[in-house]
């Protein structure tokens, strides 16, 4: 009789998006995910999955990305107006729209990312032949 590994408990999709947007490892928690601030490892060091899961992978990360940032400046835009109205300083909103469309996705890049591969597995869980590809990154020595 042969025993049948146990396939390892799913996280939650609550789960999932919490740890994407604490920048950690959607799949594991680990948050050894970067190298540098934009730079994203290939596998999570500690349980191999595998981030760029296929052709155009990033382009999820990059939506939620322009999504939020124009959510942020919708708000930002819409309650400088209430706050200021009726004499709204409109050189100040589009200066301030402006830093906030140039500086929020470069600083948020990272946990889109993240956020992303959260979303991701939320949705679409890993296969089986993607499991034990990760199993056998996750084994493999550094290096090789």
């Amino acid at each position: 009789m042969t025993e049948v590994a146990a396939r390892p408990q799913r996280p939650g999709r609550v789960r999932l998006l919490t740890r994407g947007l604490l920048r950690r490892c959607p799949n594991c928690g680990s948050g050894d995910v970067f190298t540098g601030f934009f730079a994203m490892r290939e596998r999570c060091p500690h349980c191999g999955h595998r981030y760029d899961r296929e052709e155009g992978y990033w382009l999820g990360a990059m939506a939620i990305n322009i999504a939020v940032t124009e959510a942020l400046f919708g708000a930002f835009f819409v309650l400088g107006m209430v706050l200021t109205w009726p004499d709204v300083p409109w050189t100040g909103l589009l200066i301030g729209g402006l830093l906030l469309n140039a500086t929020f996705p470069v600083v948020f890049y990272p946990v889109s990312k993240t956020l992303w591969v959260g979303l991701d597995l939320a949705f679409h869980p890993p296969e089986p032949p993607e499991e034990a590809e990760a199993i056998t990154a996750r084994e493999r020595p550094p290096g090789i």
